[in-house]
């Protein structure tokens, strides 16, 4: 079975994702200065459990966006 993430954290990694999807890296740390640049999130606990779901969110959206250009070259 999957992690539970409380909506919250979703709702704030699916807004940074489509606000910042260039800036966004597959890297959970700089995912972790990103978010501390554009929001405005104070709990540590919080902002761990944002970035992390956002990189687990970019790697799950840049291998679907990759995976069409492998196929076809």
């Amino acid at each position: 079975m999957g992690k539970v993430r409380p909506s919250i954290v979703k709702r704030l990694a699916h807004q940074i994702l489509q606000q910042y999807y260039d800036k966004v890296s597959l890297d959970y740390a700089q995912n972790k200065k990103l978010i501390l640049e554009v929001s405005t999130i104070k709990a540590k606990h919080l902002l761990n459990r944002v970035s992390g779901y956002l990189t687990r969110l970019a790697k799950r959206y840049k291998k679907i966006e990759a995976s069409p250009q492998q196929s076809q070259g």
